[in-house]
């Protein structure tokens, strides 16, 4: 069967849940479905087999909102082929096609339960507390990553509401080793998430493989999405087990005077953004341990050309009418300008198009049989009388490995 390590989840997806505006929970509920459970069951009214595409079709009589080039799961069905996650090739207001790598299974599917819903991007949360606003996760394969984990406190802590103009919502998001339970580990790194998307469009994006994943929420009035990110990056250092990563909020500081969701220029600077997509800029992130693997969290940057993503050439280019971007892997340097590994599933356009934002597009000429998300998202963490978005490109297909 095929294998899907590369997902992403929108918030236009069937079922997908949402931030809210003001209450704690809601973001470790968001990323428990998206990296563990899955979301958005349906029951399936009807499933064959269409031999004119050459796909699964599966029909829902009240209709769905499951999106093309996105993974989902299905169960409870005879044959067994059409059980499992496949990729969605075409969508209508009542059908879903998708792709069996076996082909046609030779009957139509029957069960008593035939369901569909998002299929998760396959981690682990290997802690939770009774309520479910606080766990600890981390990619299920540890051999393949390392000994770092990620704990989301989105409960209603001390600090994790302020109000400095307007009222901010965070969570903590901590990288974490040698953990015996919830509240037993310890601290490699503690930071800042947002938890809620008071005064903006409840939309997100999440991009991701079972290692690593970009969390793209927009905040603030004018809803522009920043880059946050979480996971393992590919290492070139042999028996690397710290090559784990976070990209964060700004301050830890739910009140902090230089932060304004309700009013982009009401103060300047204004730090709603996130610099990850600008080169050499080693704000608002952290890598686990140095190259030697001694204690202490270090600082990493990327490198590359043109400054940052979505920028360099003009769209289209003169000479040939072409769009450019680099599918090499961006390269992670950690302190000390050493070369630690390369950053996976990013794709730099040397240019932004505007109307490409949150639009998939498939076999372009130097992706051949891939798939990219493109996302107009923050390059830097200052948004005030300003929009500093640019193009980035996510591999959706993969592997990144």
């Amino acid at each position: 069967m095929a294998e899907y390590k590369v997902k992403w989840f929108a918030s236009e997806m069937q079922g997908a849940p949402s931030l809210g505006d003001t209450a704690e929970g809601a973001l470790a509920a968001l990323l428990k479905a998206v990296l563990v459970t899955g979301f958005g069951t349906l029951t399936i009214n009807a499933l064959a087999f269409d031999a004119a595409k050459g796909w699964a079709v599966a029909t829902f009589t009240g209709g769905h909102a499951y999106l093309q080039d996105s993974v989902v799961q299905v169960e409870g069905v005879s044959p067994a082929a059409y059980n499992g996650e496949h990729r969605v090739m075409q969508v209508t207001a009542t059908q879903v096609w998708f792709e069996l790598d076996g082909g046609n299974p030779g009957a139509p599917g029957t069960g008593a339960a035939m369901t569909m819903k998002v299929a998760p991007l396959g981690w682990t949360i290997t802690h939770e507390s009774g309520d479910g606003k606080i766990f600890i996760v981390r990619p299920t394969n540890v051999s393949e990553s390392g000994n770092v984990s990620w704990r989301i406190d989105n409960s209603a802590f001390t600090g994790w509401t302020g109000t400095y103009g307007s009222t901010h919502y965070l969570a903590k998001i901590t990288m974490v080793e040698d953990v015996v339970d919830i509240n037993t580990y310890t601290t490699i790194y503690d930071h800042r998430w947002p938890a809620t998307q008071r005064y903006t469009a409840k939309t997100w994006d999440l991009i991701g493989d079972q290692q690593l994943f970009y969390w793209l929420p927009s905040i603030g009035n004018y809803s522009f999405q920043t880059v946050y990110c979480a996971g393992y990056i590919r290492t070139v250092r042999p028996g690397d087990r710290y090559h784990a990563v976070v990209c964060h909020y700004a301050s830890t500081n739910a009140a902090d005077q230089g932060i304004r969701w309700d009013n982009r220029d009401s103060i300047g600077p204004n730090n709603w953004g996130t610099p990850l997509t600008t080169f050499d800029q080693s704000g608002q992130r952290a890598i686990a341990r140095p190259y030697h693997q001694l204690f202490g969290a270090t600082s990493w940057w990327l490198k590359g050309i043109f400054g940052r993503f979505g920028n360099g050439l003009n769209i289209p280019n003169g000479p040939d009418n072409g769009f450019y971007f680099s599918t090499d892997p961006c390269m992670v340097l950690e302190n000390g300008s050493h070369l630690r590994g390369y950053i996976p599933g990013l794709i730099v356009p040397y240019g932004d198009i505007t109307s490409w934002h949150r639009k998939n597009f498939g076999d372009m000429p130097a992706l051949p049989g891939k798939k990219v998300r493109f996302i107009r998202a923050l390059y830097q963490t200052n948004a005030y009388n300003a929009d500093p978005r640019s193009l980035i490109g996510f591999d959706i297909t993969g592997p990144w490995r």
